[in-house]
């Protein structure tokens, strides 16, 4: 029977980094654990001070759960227990939502990026994606491996589910050259890619050959831009329950391999073409206006869950001095990804 990611941590939690290496299905473990709310960010120095640190008052979007019950399966195992936490950050505000921690064994060090939790900005950094190159928070991702890297750092690996594989990858391209050449892996879980202008960049590629994009079959997220190199993996669900990491089949520290699906290559076709068509000069004004419906409708407090997307729709379309090509593809987009069932 094909097993998932509670089965790893449970058949594995008595094994140390020394018995079997990091691999990556620890480097998935990491990704999810980021995603967890937590109390405090400064009394974090092992795992099971984060545990310690769990919010469960304060819980939002998909993965946190998620994020929870993996800390519940790692804090008090074996395998974890001697991982020395550093720079846990969490924050969200109405311009950036970023979330990142640094695990270290031994010599090597772990730096683990945030994906997209259900708040409305997390949301709008995505859209960015595709207009724009570094957006607010990869700059910010950037920075925060800058920082976090010691000059004894001698085996880097970064990692992340969903935007933070983008965040993790961003952050490599940007670094300064001895850094850069300390990074073993970057581990991208279903992350998007980039615009067609990174993608062609001999630094992209050099980034490209550190990277493994792992996929599930039915993708509708680490389709989105350009990259390649993809791992498509078998995986359960419909639709976006595709993009949890709980749904990913394996064995042992193996994947279990699979193909893209065809609903998800056509998904991707409809989108390749909606993105074609849209302007970065225009699509920053759509992003403007977006960013002011969504503050002057509470969404920033309420989360992109509650945004009714009729309204939302009829907004873009009153935008004045924007192309409508671009409006047109920028509902295309949205529709894609919060109904990918779509004909």
């Amino acid at each position: 029977m094909n097993k998932n990611i509670y089965e790893y941590l449970n058949y594995y939690k008595d094994y140390t980094f020394d018995d079997i290496l990091f691999n990556q299905m620890d480097a998935l473990v990491f990704s999810m654990i980021i995603y967890a709310p937590f109390k405090d960010t400064k009394n974090t120095s092992s795992i099971q001070n984060l545990y310690k640190q769990i919010d469960k008052n304060n819980i939002h979007g998909a993965m946190a759960p998620i994020a929870i019950e993996i800390l519940e399966k790692t804090y008090n195992s074996k395998r974890y227990k001697d991982l020395i936490v550093y720079n846990l950050e969490k924050f969200n505000d109405k311009m950036l939502q970023f979330g990142a921690v640094t695990f270290r064994y031994k010599n090597e060090t772990y730096v683990v990026y945030e994906g997209t939790n259900a708040s409305a900005s997390g949301w709008m950094e995505n859209f960015m994606l595709s207009c724009k190159f570094p957006t607010l928070t990869q700059e910010y991702a950037a920075k925060y491996l800058q920082k976090t890297i010691k000059q004894s750092d001698k085996k880097i690996y970064l990692c992340g589910h969903s935007k933070g594989g983008n965040l993790a990858m961003s952050s490599a391209m940007l670094c300064n050259k001895i850094l850069f050449n300390k990074i073993e892996k970057i581990y991208n879980f279903d992350g998007p890619g980039f615009r067609k202008e990174e993608y062609v960049l001999d630094r992209f590629k050099e980034v490209n050959k550190k990277t493994i994009n792992i996929l599930p079959e039915g993708s509708l997220i680490g389709i989105l831009l350009f990259n390649d190199n993809y791992t498509y993996v078998k995986a359960s669900g419909i639709g976006f329950k595709q993009h949890y990491p709980t749904n990913w089949k394996l064995f042992g520290e193996f994947f279990i391999k699979s193909s893209l699906a065809i609903t998800s290559k056509k998904i991707k076709e409809n989108m390749d073409k909606s993105l074609s068509e849209l302007k970065d000069g225009e699509m920053q004004k759509v992003l403007d206006e977006v960013h002011i419906f969504l503050d002057n409708n509470n969404i920033y407090e309420k989360g992109f869950n509650s945004l009714n997307f009729n309204d939302f729709k009829n907004m873009i379309f009153d935008i004045n001095d924007v192309d409508e090509k671009t409006k047109k593809a920028f509902i295309e987009i949205v529709k894609l990804i919060f109904n990918p069932d779509q004909k």
